[in-house]
Formats: structure tokens, sequence, C-alpha cells
């Protein structure tokens, strides 16, 4: 299982990194992408209103399981010069709502950006 997550963060990163946001859309939680759009997850990125954060590089450090369907993932990522350390949380669904050790993994972007700004 921590395979699959790690899977998944470093290809969401590197969507991110390649400002490929239908690939990060599709590399997040279900449970997150039933209520919100491609839209509004790259409002999540936007710093005031500007043009999205740009990364332009990023390590993973560790990805530790909080519980079977649940991996947390520490990052540092380089954003517009600067350093930040973040935790982005991967949930693994079967469907929205519905967490399975069957399912797939997804970011969850809200994880992701609450040390980001």
């Amino acid at each position: 299982m921590k395979n699959k997550a790690e899977a998944n963060i470093i290809a969401f990163l590197n969507s991110w990194k390649s400002n490929n946001f239908t690939g990060m859309y599709e590399l997040t939680q279900q449970t997150w992408k039933f209520k919100h759009s491609k839209k509004q997850l790259k409002k999540l990125l936007t710093i005031k209103g500007n043009k999205p954060s740009r990364l332009k590089s990023f390590k993973v450090t560790e990805i530790r399981e909080f519980m079977p369907t649940v991996y947390d993932a520490n990052i540092v990522l380089m954003i517009g010069g600067n350093r930040k350390k973040v935790t982005a949380r991967l949930v693994c669904e079967t469907e929205p709502y519905k967490p399975s050790v069957d399912g797939e993994f997804g970011v969850n972007p809200i994880s992701l950006i609450k040390n980001l700004y």
C-alpha cells in the first residue's frame, strides 16, 4: 500500500511541476473530486488571484501509514524560490466516501496546501 501511495503523490507532484491541472485533478481523492472541479483545484493553488503557484522541485521525505486506507506524505516543495515543508494526505477509496484497501489512492489537496501560504 505504501508504494501505491508514494506513486500517487509523486505523479501528482510531477503533474503540478508540469502545470498539468487535469493530471493533478485526476490524482485527487475521489471524495474531494465528487464535490469539487478542476477549476477549484487550480484556484486552491493560486496566490492572491494571480497565476497558479509554480512548483519548481519537490522531495518526498517520508510516507507513513495513518491507517490502512490513509497515508501521510511529508514533502519539501520549492515554489517560487521559497522552500515549504508540507504534509499531503492520501486516501484509498473505491468510490467517494468509501475507503477501502481495494481502491485507488488519491491526494487530498486541502491537506497539501495547509502550510503552503
